[in-house]
C-alpha cells in the first residue's frame, strides 16, 4: 500500500520540486542582480535549464508510466 502511495505521489512531488527550483532561481537572480528584473529573468532561465537537465529524465519516465497505465486500461481489440 505504501509503495502505491509513493508511486502515485511521485509525479506531484517532482512537479512541486520543479516549481520550487524556478522560484528559488528567480529569487536568487533578483538578489544577485541587485534588485533588477533582468536579474530575476536570468535566474529563471538558468533555473529552467537546470530543471530540464535534472528533472527531464524523471518527467519522461513519468510520462512513460502514465502511457503504460492507460494502455493497460483499454479493452483489447476484437
Amino acid at each position: 500500500m505504501l509503495i502505491r502511495f509513493v508511486a502515485s505521489s511521485f509525479e506531484t512531488l517532482i512537479e512541486v520540486a520543479m516549481w520550487l527550483v524556478l522560484l528559488i532561481g528567480a529569487i536568487q537572480g533578483y538578489a544577485l542582480g541587485r534588485g533588477s528584473l533582468i536579474g530575476a529573468l536570468v535566474g529563471v532561465v538558468l533555473a529552467l535549464i537546470f530543471d530540464v537537465v535534472v528533472f527531464g529524465t524523471l518527467v519522461v519516465l513519468l510520462d512513460i508510466r502514465n502511457e503504460l497505465k492507460k494502455l493497460g486500461r483499454t479493452p483489447p481489440a476484437a
